[in-house]
């Protein structure tokens, strides 16, 4: 039986092989398996961020990662974590310097994602191979939705590879999403869609356990209509 329950750092490993496996090629693949890992512990450590994944008896089969604010996520990953792998990260793009200019370009997508307080962007979602077309990405997307709601998020966003046909019609079964403008990141092209929380939430449900850093919550205050 497949459970859905948050993320923990013990699971960076894992969650990067996954990631690896599922966009081969890209920037932040190649910028190798220790900057993925550092990336997915600070997404479970980090007040800005959440992780959420698949297990069968215990081994991760799918995950998703989301920033609860882009701009705050990265500013802190770049300031807290990247020095860690600053040396792993500088071998590769001296193996391949044509990766700094996607990196350049990688490090502004919160600019380029334009998204406002309460709207969260999913950073990845994937599922090994073997497990594919099971119904997993469906239903980890469902947790995401039960989870996003619990924090106050308004919507949720993806950004999807131009050329990702099987997930670009999966996200097209969800409510009322719509397609916010096309970008390039990461050396891909991208379209971003936004999908309202609210309305689709009618089978969200809640992963189990608990985050390792709680995310952020959005609350209003004192009727004014402000959110904290």
């Amino acid at each position: 039986m497949i459970e859905y329950r948050y993320l923990q750092p013990e699971d960076a490993e894992q969650a990067a092989e996954i990631h690896i496996e599922g966009q081969p090629g890209t920037v932040l693949t190649r910028l190798g398996r220790p900057f993925l890992a550092e990336l997915y512990r600070a997404v479970c450590c980090s007040e800005w961020g959440e992780g959420i994944g698949a297990f069968d008896n215990g081994r991760l089969v799918a995950q998703t990662a989301m920033a609860v604010s882009s701009a705050k996520f990265f500013t802190e990953f770049k300031r807290k974590y990247l020095w860690r792998v600053a040396g792993p990260v500088s071998m590769a793009v001296l193996k391949n310097p044509s990766i700094l200019n996607d990196v350049v370009k990688g490090w502004s997508y919160a600019d380029q994602t334009h998204s406002p307080e309460r709207e969260g962007d999913v950073i990845f979602l994937g599922v090994t191979h073997e497990y594919l077309r099971h119904g997993i990405a469906p239903e980890i997307v469902r947790h995401m939705f039960g989870w996003a709601e619990s924090i106050g998020l308004t919507s949720a966003n993806f950004m999807v590879e131009k050329g990702n046909r099987p997930m670009r019609w999966m996200i097209s079964r969800l409510n009322e999403l719509h397609v916010a403008h096309e970008f390039e990141a990461y050396g891909r092209v991208m379209l971003f869609y936004k999908i309202p929380i609210a309305a689709n939430v009618a089978d969200a449900r809640l992963p189990q356990g608990r985050p390792y850093t709680p995310a952020h919550c959005y609350t209003t205050t004192n009727g004014t209509g402000r959110y904290s």
